[in-house]
């Protein structure tokens, strides 16, 4: 039984994991950097629900869709004012721009917030039982949320004209741009839907977990190892791959501590990329 429970923790997990990869890996594929920043943005939205929800005494729901569209629009404009004037120089200075990034939004953060732990101000959760399973109501959210994400992503791309448009700069973005695609419209609805994941993974981290200013340095090495073993890019395959790596962190605490969790997300990568350089992305399609 301690196994099955263990499973649907690792549902949780894997729901978390794939609302907060998502976004990096769709950025990855289209604008072909590591955007470092993007855990920055996790950060972003969970201290700004925070701030609004405990400090301002908003209501929770209103606070985290403030911070979700507002760290959507945090996230363009980071992509405009840094990225965007150097891309001619190659992935390369992007990924290293996007650490500066990093330790920029963190040092704003950390000098406005202070160190310490934060909590939302919001209510106990009800813990429901199936047999002798147990599930909190957040943890359900996360996972009913999680699931929506990824279906409404799913149909975004395949059946809107920006959603087919995205798809065509990842594959190439010179041939979309020849065939009348608006490479700065197309790219620009990327980082608003990419930051606006980021957004909303921030606030699922807060209703789970107690809130650091180092939550972006503890989250970009998960999100890492999931876009990794998911193929850097593929919908499906980081899909695919967060359930993967949230499966083995959550049952390896039968064999190791639980200090040990991210070491085995790193040991899933090595296993998949030994088995498979390219990662999941065939496989999960």
């Amino acid at each position: 039984m301690r196994v099955l429970q263990l499973i649907l923790f690792g549902v949780v997990t894997g729901s978390f994991l794939l609302v907060g990869t998502i976004g990096f890996a769709l950025t990855r594929r289209v604008e072909g950097f590591l955007n470092i920043a993007h855990a920055e943005l996790i950060t972003v939205s969970a201290f700004g629900t925070w701030f609004m929800n405990r400090e301002l005494g908003w209501n929770f729901f209103l606070a985290g869709g403030i911070a979700v569209v507002g760290t959507s629009l945090l996230g363009l404009v980071v992509a405009r004012l840094f990225y965007d004037p150097i891309k001619h120089l190659g992935s390369s200075v992007l990924l290293i721009t996007s650490v500066g990034v990093t330790f920029f939004l963190h040092g704003i953060a950390e000098g406005s917030i202070g160190t310490g732990i934060r909590v939302f101000d919001i209510p106990t959760p009800t813990v429901l039982s199936l047999g002798e399973l147990r599930i909190t109501t957040y943890q359900l959210a996360i996972v009913g949320i999680a699931i929506v994400t990824a279906v409404g992503l799913t149909l975004f791309m395949n059946r809107t004209r920006t959603g087919m448009d995205i798809r065509a700069m990842a594959i190439n973005r010179d041939l979309a741009a020849s065939r009348g695609i608006d490479i700065r419209a197309t790219s620009r609805a990327t980082w608003l839907i990419a930051s606006g994941l980021a957004g909303l993974a921030g606030v699922l981290l807060g209703v789970q977990a107690t809130l650091t200013t180092d939550l972006a340095f503890q989250q970009i090495l998960i999100i890492l190892t999931v876009a990794i073993v998911g193929g850097l890019g593929s919908l499906y395959g980081v899909i695919a791959a967060a359930f993967l790596v949230g499966f083995a962190m959550d049952l390896s605490v039968l064999w190791l501590p639980g200090g040990y969790r991210p070491m085995v997300a790193f040991a899933v990568v090595i296993i998949v990329l030994a088995v498979r350089p390219s990662g999941l992305a065939r496989t999960a399609g």
